[in-house]
């Protein structure tokens, strides 16, 4: 099967790349406009010809496109995303919930189905209150929300504040559909808290600021860290500037029944680029474990994305070099084995990645 693979990036366009596992060949097919620094995309959890994008930028946007059957891109709209540098958004049934990491900040945007349309926002944003600074003035001198988490259950939205050293719990207001703040998970000072994953009764936090991945119990509110792991093989130290990336959790499968969490750091002096780490879950034989870290050739790893069946392909791109790879998960996952390379340079400054 040749999937496409829509690319979100620093620049004004989503880029649509062809990518065919029977022959490696990965190149770009398209671009669409986007306004500028579509930097975060995604697709309806279950309407697959819709997809959105962020503008991260100092009004920030919400953008919807449809697909046609044959992948190509139309604009349909384009909304305020309720504040400012609109780094991550979460896509549900039927709202869209940004973050804004500039103005800290968060707002919920109804979605219609058919026809597709984003609807005016019902209720005010949110804002997250942090007076003061944390340990790094220069990334914490206010509240940054880096990621729109959705609880497994539906019920909780997660939110990882890098400026606060916090975590964000809201839940539903019942009378007036919106998001509320009901509590938070305080980080280390200093941990610089950018995204997390949960599993069975664990959040993993992937600290920005220090290239750790912390584990806390459920509930969130008001949990203590469990552990703390290096994303770096011990006994590497972060060197100064590298900073941890994203975070993602793969589900038992026939092809990979070990359920493992993948982790990107940037910014590596590391002559063969930016790393993935791989770990266990703390709910495995193993417990909470770094079992490799495999070297990308990549230069500032930023969101990486599972695609084809049963997660076989882990995508990733170098927003300052090395252009975009595809890799094969193998040895049950435990690794990875470069499949598909598009040269630096192909695609300007990838940052996100959807797949199909």
């Amino acid at each position: 099967m040749v999937h496409k693979i829509y690319v979100g990036s620093y620049t004004n366009s989503v880029t649509t790349l062809s990518f065919d596992p029977s022959t490696g060949s990965l190149q770009v097919i398209g671009t669409t406009e986007a306004g500028p620094n579509p930097s975060w995309v995604a697709s309806h959890p279950t309407d697959k010809s819709l997809l959105f994008a962020s503008n991260e930028t100092d009004e920030g946007k919400i953008v919807l496109f449809k697909r046609d059957d044959d992948g190509k891109l139309e604009l349909l709209q384009s909304v305020w995303s309720g504040g400012a540098g609109t780094a991550h958004f979460a896509v549900g049934e039927k709202e869209v919930v940004a973050a804004n990491y500039s103005s800290g900040t968060l707002l919920t945007i109804p979605l219609q189905l058919s026809p597709p349309a984003l609807l005016a926002p019902p209720n005010q944003p949110v804002k997250f209150d942090f007076p003061g600074t944390g340990p790094d003035a220069d990334r914490q001198e206010a509240s940054h929300p880096h990621q729109v988490a959705v609880h497994p259950s539906g019920e909780q939205l997660l939110i990882p504040d890098l400026g606060s050293d916090k975590v964000w719990t809201l839940e539903r207001n019942g009378a007036t559909s919106s998001w509320e703040v009901k509590g938070e998970l305080k980080t280390k000072a200093g941990h610089g808290p950018r995204h997390l994953v949960v599993k069975g009764e664990t959040v993993y936090v992937l600290n920005e600021l220090e290239s750790t991945l912390s584990t806390y119990p459920l509930p969130a509110a008001g949990a203590k860290e469990s552990a703390c792991l290096s994303l770096l093989t011990p006994p590497t130290q972060p060197a100064k500037g590298m900073l941890g990336a994203a975070v993602l959790l793969t589900e038992s499968t026939a092809a990979f029944p070990e359920p493992l969490i993948y982790a990107s750091n940037r910014n590596d002096p590391h002559p063969e680029g930016d790393s993935i780490a791989i770990f266990t879950t703390a709910d495995s034989a193993a417990g909470f474990s770094l079992v490799k870290e495999v070297r990308t050739g990549l230069n500032h790893l930023r969101a990486v994305t599972f695609g084809g069946d049963e997660d076989r392909y882990l995508v990733l791109g170098g927003l300052h070099g090395g252009g975009i790879k595809v890799f094969e998960r193998t040895e049950g996952g435990r690794d990875l084995k470069e499949v598909a390379h598009l040269s630096a340079g192909a695609v300007d400054k990838p940052t996100s990645f959807v797949v199909y």
